[in-house]
């Protein structure tokens, strides 16, 4: 059977109007995408800044009462002591904001100086 000129036409355009349609949702969907991954890239940016804050706030707090602490006269094992024992801070942890805030409290000092 013949098909005439015009059914292959109206076969051309179709296959054409497919491909252009799938080319166009391809890129709508890339765009869409696009859109959500920054959106969520964003939320999650937020949020890791929010508990970045957070986790630099307790350790600028916890410096800060060593440092009172020390100020205070407390020795080095009474401080350390009193964050493992109540603020339920590792050892090696307390060791080390110990000596921070040592580190921080003598270069205080020497500014003041």
């Amino acid at each position: 059977m013949l098909r005439t000129l015009y059914e292959m036409d109206i076969e051309n355009k179709l296959k054409e109007g497919l491909k252009q349609g799938h080319e166009e949702g391809l890129k709508q969907g890339h765009e869409e995408g696009l859109k959500q991954g920054i959106e969520q890239g964003r939320e999650e940016g937020i949020e890791e800044g929010i508990e970045e804050g957070i986790e630099q706030g307790l350790v600028k707090e916890r410096l800060s009462l060593i440092t009172d602490l020390i100020k205070s006269g407390q020795t080095k094992e009474q401080v350390e002591n009193f964050l493992i024992n109540i603020r339920q801070i590792d050892p090696a942890e307390a060791a080390k904001d110990y000596q921070e805030a040592l580190d921080k409290k003598i270069r205080g000092s020497l500014a003041l100086s």
